[in-house]
């Protein structure tokens, strides 16, 4: 299997606490907070004069500001000046007063031109007032952006402390039977052997490189490597039917995503078969998801006798997928009377 992981999932290259105001989705979202603030202030500072051009004024004036803020600041990430959390926040006080004053002498000429509002005359009220609200609202803001990127980094931490208990907690049973196979294998079939050596070793450096992110096809590859391991054990008792499309989908997903759910699907639902059963492992792909679906048999429960669940793969799974793809991504458990289904599904806008 080739080791090309890419990205990790849980580092950032964003080593300050601001969103990416570069990004077009943050900068529309803050377009519509800030208008939605002018045109509460606007409704509370009326006075009797045109509600509209009072709203529009108000409007223009807090866009301006809150706009080329946010594009300043999207130039200084991208060139790197926005270091660590005190330079970030003066330089993000530092913007917003700079572009304050300069909107306020810009509204101040322009109300005497038009005889509307503030004029010169007022200009140190204005100016007092309109850096005290951009003081109030920045202060605010950054508050709001600190704890987000504090939760977030909570989030990343916990889930890096469950991939690394879930990697430690790899099945003894598992490798000492693997072991077992490979030195019973040794003598009369060398090469089944080497190959089981070496799908071992795929195993056990994708578990090293948990936390970064892999293409379908290779996360496919590895669950091979995985069931060949396990075929070897079990022979005849395991089958595992493929659904795939003709042509596998363009995704990069965290590694060791759908390994260890077929893990789970053997150990819970074909070892405790003495006939054993099938493992359907199926990917489509619609216009709007991909999804991936993983089934097995259920057994009952004198056959699951001792076998205890592994949610903390599951949950694992769900926070790794949660942080890769921004909570876009979605798994869901299914059960029948006779199948027990994972599905995940990850919007196709997500995929790369």
């Amino acid at each position: 299997m080739p080791d090309n992981t890419e990205k990790s999932i849980t580092g950032s290259e964003n080593t300050t606490y601001l969103p990416d105001f570069c990004d077009g989705d943050v900068f529309l979202r803050l377009l519509l907070v800030i208008e939605l603030i002018a045109i509460m202030f606007a409704l509370v500072s009326y006075g009797g004069e045109r509600m509209f051009v009072h709203i529009a004024l108000i409007s223009v004036a807090m866009l301006w500001v809150g706009l080329t803020t946010a594009a300043a600041l999207c130039l200084l990430r991208r060139q790197g000046w926005l270091g660590n959390h005190l330079r970030t926040t003066i330089t993000v006080f530092t913007v917003a007063v700079l572009m304050t004053l300069l909107v306020s002498f810009l509204s101040l000429g322009l109300g005497s031109m038009m005889n509307y509002g503030p004029t010169a005359r007022d200009v140190g009220y204005t100016l007092l007032r309109n850096l005290s609200i951009a003081l109030i609202l920045v202060g605010l803001a950054l508050r709001y952006f600190y704890l987000h990127w504090q939760s977030d980094m909570r989030l990343q931490i916990q889930a890096q402390a469950r991939l690394q208990a879930l990697q430690a907690r790899i099945r003894p049973h598992f490798l000492f039977n693997s072991m077992n196979t490979i030195a019973s294998l040794t003598h009369d079939q060398p090469d089944l052997a080497e190959h089981a050596i070496e799908n071992l070793s795929d195993l056990f450096r994708a578990s090293l490189a948990a936390e970064s992110s892999i293409s379908l096809q290779q996360e496919l590859e590895l669950t091979r490597s995985y069931i060949d391991l396990e075929a070897l054990r079990l022979g005849d008792r395991l089958e595992v039917r493929w659904n795939l499309p003709d042509r596998e989908p363009s995704l990069n997903l965290p590694a060791l995503t759908l390994q260890p759910l077929v893990e789970n699907a053997i150990y819970h639902g074909i070892e405790p078969l003495p006939d054993g059963g099938v493992i359907e492992v199926s990917i489509d792909a619609s216009d709007s998801a991909i999804i991936i679906e993983i089934s097995n048999p259920i057994v009952t429960s004198q056959q699951t006798h001792n076998r205890k669940g592994n949610q903390m793969a599951v949950d694992n799974i769900k926070e790794r997928l949660a942080l890769a793809f921004g909570g876009a991504a979605s798994l869901a458990l299914a059960k029948t009377d006779s199948r027990y289904t994972i599905t995940l599904t990850i919007p196709i806008a997500e995929v790369e």
